[in-house]
């Protein structure tokens, strides 16, 4: 057992100390306190410890509202403050760009929202073999059966009970893969518009008493649709899908644009934040011929295309890029140009870029696509990431030939070690 002070905090937003001349990681612990913890793993530079007593708690410590907490892993913070919140995200942000790309600049203050739980629009259960939703455990594949998250949005969690006893009535079982019985994988959930879009995701074709499920879910006085994806692989990827009931897709006005969502479709979780951030970039935008890579469904293409004169949205997934296409022509916009493919394939047949925008995976741009951009030279680059370790690994690359005007982390993931980061990068 080590008796540690906690200075400041690490990229997984957990409490940092030092003992032996050793740096300690110890999760749930706040800047300002002195814990007692025991090592767990041991490095040759560092470890890290499980929190076992606290001896001087910090005044930024609550109590978790989520009785799942630190067993979901869902939520890794939620044992500080909002206030304390913001310090762990700006000090992850800080020190990733410190250490990878050596930026000591100014980091702007984190952009947070209204609403810091039930702010979830979408997500995804898992259903275990007595045929009740959950997640799994931290770092595992344990089961672990929730009546609500506290992340989610209300309506979500108020057809969770529904479901379970629809579940319950018909027998249905979540699907085992070790054996292969069972009939449900997953449930997905999107709920947007005052409307609720649910898809089972099973080896089945059918639900059976399908009544059965509509009558509980009319109690919950919204627009529903229902699907099935049938899949008999080994995985939980969408496979044949059917609609069972109600609306096909959720129509809505997503930043003053039409549009749609469909089971397949990608959503932002936090609309509030998106809308903060898709503002901040149309007002960052400059001039005419403007690339939205890793553009997903559209939206943010859209915006753009009434401020400049061509926008080119780039997307390797072909039914994202299927719906942006949908979108574009719902909303009779025509100078947006969709395009499937690499993001380093398509880039060299565009003969002119003035800004190109990135907001690539959590593992970062490809070199290959870092080194295309390096070629084209834009006058701009707006790099959205949510991940900082791999942004600053990146911008490290781009410094070469850009200056970094602006650094401003958002709080996408309330509650979460996970942060949004918008960087604007501009020509020497």
């Amino acid at each position: 057992m080590k008796n540690i002070d906690i200075i400041r905090y690490g990229a997984n937003g957990e409490g940092v100390g030092v003992s032996d001349e050793k740096i300690v990681f110890i999760p749930y612990a706040l800047c300002g306190e002195n814990v007692d913890a025991k090592v767990v793993e041991e490095n040759t530079h560092f470890e890290v410890a499980q929190l076992e007593k606290i001896n001087k708690a910090s005044l930024s410590r609550v109590e978790p509202v989520c009785p799942y907490f630190k067993v979901c892993g869902g939520c890794d913070i939620m044992h500080a403050s909002i206030s304390e919140q913001k310090v762990i995200k700006q000090q992850i942000v800080q020190n990733n760009l410190k250490k990878y790309a050596n930026y000591n600049g100014k980091i702007q203050s984190l952009v947070v929202g209204d609403n810091l739980l039930n702010y979830r629009n979408h997500i995804t259960f898992q259903v275990n073999e007595n045929g009740t939703l959950g997640f799994y455990e931290k770092d595992s594949h344990k089961f672990l059966e929730i009546k609500e998250c506290k992340l989610a949005n209300k309506v979500i969690n108020n057809s969770i009970s529904f479901i379970n006893s629809y579940f319950f009535d018909n027998k249905l079982k979540g699907y085992n893969y070790k054996t292969k019985k069972g009939e449900i994988k997953q449930v997905d959930l999107k709920f947007v518009n005052d409307c609720l879009l649910i898809t089972f995701v099973g080896v089945v074709k059918e639900l059976p008493n399908i009544d059965n499920l509509l009558v509980r879910l009319n109690c919950l006085n919204v627009k529903y649709g229902i699907y099935i994806s049938y899949n008999d692989k080994n995985s939980t990827i969408y496979g044949e899908l059917k609609h069972i009931s109600g609306i096909k897709e959720i129509e809505y006005i997503d930043q003053g644009i039409k549009c749609f969502v469909s089971p397949f479709s990608f959503m932002q979780i936090n609309a509030e934040i998106k809308d903060k951030i898709y503002n901040k970039i149309y007002e960052l935008v400059n001039g005419d011929i403007i690339v939205d890579a890793y553009c997903g469904r559209g939206v943010l293409s859209c915006k753009l295309a009434k401020k400049v004169k061509k926008v080119y949205g780039i997307e390797i997934v072909s039914s994202a890029i299927y719906d942006a296409q949908q979108i574009a022509k719902n909303n009779n916009i025509k100078n947006v140009e969709f395009l499937c493919g690499d993001i380093k394939d398509m880039l060299q047949d565009i003969k002119k870029i003035d800004s190109i925008i990135l907001d690539p995976p959590r593992k970062g741009c490809e070199k290959q696509v870092l080194e295309t951009i390096m070629e084209i030279l834009p006058n701009q680059i707006i790099y959205l990431s949510c991940a900082s370790n791999t942004l600053a690994r990146d911008l490290k690359i781009l410094s070469e030939n850009y200056d970094i005007k602006l650094v401003e982390p958002y709080d996408m993931f309330p509650q979460t070690k996970h942060i949004e980061t918008l960087c604007l990068l501009e020509k020497k």
